[in-house]
């Protein structure tokens, strides 16, 4: 399969699904309005929704049964990104090459327009059918976002404060900082395709692992020159492993994540290997 081609058809429909579901720039109160969709668009890599809906495909549905769950994934990261990059956390001025969206539009509408991403994230799940599919989707959403997910991870990111982490720390920050949201992504997709327990279980290993990847390679590609990142860059994995053991890493898990895969013969089960050797692999 062609995973470029495979992205691209897929992020396509979440961009256009995510542009009608949210409110225009002029609905008022158009400031908010105007900071939302400055968050959501334009697209980064869209890798979460892509997973979701590959993960309805690999039980044997079709990725438009996924695309609320897949648009709720991509406006809860979005909204993590807005939380993250605030003053009172990372205090970052650019994000995906222009200013973030409390420079843009002042902290307080940036609170609040990420606080209206997360409301939407669940409305939008909220309307999937059957009710039952929603109701585990919602709570699978709620709690990677909460204190024992990607909330919890951060608030263990910022206790750093530029001092050096154990390497439990940093395991404990992107299992639940990054790759709890990737979890979500797949259990997600795999719910709303209706996945049997067995099935579910393999699939969320599968996003855990794949999570990990992300992070786990985010960090070497970030390396400074130096070869050794600062505390103060936060938890990255090479404050607490030399890059033989990172790359040791990568491989350990591009054959966890892809053994997880075994027991699907859907059409997304492609597509999710390819992910896994596009994560792994990317250089940006």
């Amino acid at each position: 399969m062609n995973l470029d081609t495979y992205m691209a058809e897929r992020t396509a429909l979440v961009d256009e699904r995510l542009d009608a579901a949210m409110p225009g720039p002029d609905v008022a109160p158009a400031i908010l309005h105007r900071a939302m969709r400055y968050a959501v668009f334009p697209a980064g890599k869209r890798i979460r929704p892509v997973i979701c809906m590959a993960a309805a495909e690999a039980v044997g549905a079709k990725a438009e049964d996924a695309i609320l769950p897949a648009m709720a994934v991509e406006l809860l990261h979005s909204y993590t990104l807005i939380h993250d990059d605030l003053p009172c956390m990372d205090d970052d001025d650019t994000r995906r090459g222009k200013p973030t969206c409390h420079i843009e539009f002042g902290e307080a509408n940036a609170v609040l327009a990420g606080d209206a991403l997360q409301a939407l994230a669940f409305e939008l799940l909220a309307r999937h059918r059957p009710a039952e599919r929603a109701a585990g989707m919602i709570a699978e959403l709620a709690h990677s976002a909460g204190s024992l997910g990607v909330a919890g991870g951060q608030v263990e990111d910022l206790a750093l404060a530029g001092n050096q982490p154990t390497a439990e720390t940093v395991d404990f920050i992107h299992l639940h900082k990054t790759a709890d949201l990737f979890r979500a992504s797949a259990a997600m997709g795999a719910m709303a395709g209706g996945a049997d327990a067995e099935q579910l279980t393999q699939i969320s290993n599968y996003g855990t692992g794949i999570g990990l990847l992300f992070q786990v390679t985010d960090d070497l590609l970030d390396m400074p020159a130096t070869g050794t990142p600062a505390a103060s860059d936060g938890a990255s994995y090479l404050l607490v492993h030399d890059t033989k053991a990172a790359r040791a890493r990568i491989k350990e898990l591009v054959d966890e994540a892809t053994s997880a895969l075994a027991p699907f013969t859907g059409p997304g089960k492609d597509a999710l290997a390819e992910i896994v050797t596009f994560v792994a692999e990317r250089k940006h």
